[in-house]
């Protein structure tokens, strides 16, 4: 009974020797092996939850790659092979993407560990790195695939998956504010103050406007909000807000200098969450109030002058 169990042993051997010399000697490089490769990909979901804003941010996202053997006699052969032999697997960018996005990944070679378990050694790690230009539209969608092939490595063949990884572009800001900083007024006058928006967004955009620590006595106005249009989709994006600034009413000589803050904030308009790159701005402006006030008391200095006028007047008709 032994001897026929062994000389069972020795055949299935021998049947996969001669297999192996086949395989080895007849198939290509790719199909060589007698065992299938398998490469296993996946992906930091997390670090694509956000969009990418142009220009500022790179995004890096974690790439976890292993591999396993399948096929008939794997469990048994590979523990002669494990200890000594490595799968070198390529990782590559396949997919055909906009000039306006920058992808790349490193190492773009990883090693691992031969075995017949899926999830036996640790996963190899590689990094997907993004940035996206200034023009790159905002939030819009676009899938990165990437391509793993595990090299032939006797006795197993080479193998080739695909994973495709989604990100979204993000809101993009880079405002210029033209303004002039100082402004001279006679007493209890109004002042208006231009301020000039110019520059880009790849989105429509809202900006906010927010007077900061108002003097007391001092009246200031300002249009709360401004929507602007992108010149990426040939829309206006530029306009003038209107600051105005008002000395106090108060009776006697002034000669007031005070200095007034601005706060700009920008946004992608409909996507408040999504804020420019210039996001927040302080502008300063300095008003100088000089001359007399005689608030409330033109009237009756009216009425004074107008009684002298007429009592002269009539003194001279008597003559």
């Amino acid at each position: 009974m032994r001897k026929l169990k062994a000389v069972k042993a020795s055949f299935l051997l021998a049947i996969m020797l001669f297999g192996m010399c086949v395989a080895f000697t007849t198939a290509p490089a790719s199909a060589q092996g007698i065992l299938q490769g398998n490469v296993v990909l996946n992906y930091d979901s997390s670090m694509v939850d956000e969009t990418i804003r142009p220009e500022t941010d790179t995004r890096v996202i974690q790439v976890s790659v292993n591999h396993y053997v399948s096929g008939l006699g794997s469990k048994l052969l590979i523990p002669f092979y494990q200890d000594r032999s490595t799968v070198p697997i390529e990782l590559s960018i396949t997919s055909q993407l906009p000039d306006w996005m920058d992808v790349g990944i490193s190492p773009g070679v990883v090693y691992q560990q031969l075995s017949s378990v899926s999830g036996e050694h640790p996963p190899q790690i590689t990094y997907l790195t993004i940035s996206l230009s200034q023009n790159a539209p905002a939030f819009l969608s676009r899938t990165i695939e990437i391509t793993a092939t595990s090299q032939y490595t006797p006795p197993v063949r080479s193998a080739i998956n695909k994973i495709s990884i989604p990100v979204k572009s993000g809101y993009y800001s880079n405002f210029n504010y033209e303004i002039p900083p100082f402004k001279e007024i006679g007493a209890s006058e109004t002042v208006e103050f231009p301020i000039k928006v110019t520059g880009y967004a790849n989105a429509m955009s809202k900006l906010t406007f927010e007077v900061l620590d108002q003097p007391e006595g001092w009246s200031t106005g300002i249009d709360p909000e401004l929507t602007l249009g992108t010149s990426a989709l040939g829309q206006n994006s530029t306009a003038t807000q209107i600051f105005t600034v008002q000395a106090p009413v108060t009776f006697g000589y002034h000669n007031d200098v005070k200095q007034f803050r601005v706060r700009v904030s920008t946004f992608a308009a409909g996507h408040a969450a999504e804020l420019g790159y210039d996001n927040t701005t302080i502008l300063q402006f300095t008003v100088r109030a000089r001359g007399f006030s005689t608030p409330g008391f033109e009237l009756p200095f009216v009425m004074l002058a107008l009684m002298a006028v007429i009592i002269i007047y009539r003194k001279r008709s008597k003559k």
